[in-house]
């Protein structure tokens, strides 16, 4: 249920990088959860707020990654290995991979804590 539903926000990052922050944030650790937006002014010229560009989400030795380069365009989606905070390979994957990799990581990673345990609750809630 987590990966259908995170394949279903997957297609608009600013919608799902607000569903990661909303979800996440309260259970996870700041430093296990990057969050890049556009700058101001440039959002300001397009009349919004600053959209969000790339989020990533640690876990173990795994980088998640969902970025793109300006707002509409359409996200990537990579995998990264990593060791000792140094990345040893990336690679892209489709959103359906993408999503069923972080929840697998998230329950093994994060399935004992009761706090995730809500968060995840809370992502497979219709």
């Amino acid at each position: 249920m987590l990966a259908a539903q995170l394949r279903r926000h997957s297609e608009d990052l600013s919608m799902y990088a607000g569903f990661l922050l909303n979800s996440l944030s309260a259970a996870l650790p700041g430093e296990l959860l990057q969050v890049r937006r556009e700058g101001r002014l440039k959002a300001r010229l397009g009349g919004r707020e600053p959209a969000v560009l790339a989020v990533a989400v640690t876990l173990g030795n795994h980088r998640y990654e969902l970025e793109r380069a300006e707002f509409g365009a359409r996200p990537v989606a990579k995998v990264c290995h990593q060791s000792g905070g140094v990345v040893l390979s990336t690679r892209t994957v489709s959103p359906d991979e993408w999503s069923r990799g972080l929840a697998e990581a998230l329950v093994r990673t994060l399935g004992a804590d009761a706090a995730a345990v809500e968060a995840l609750q809370r992502l497979t809630a219709p």
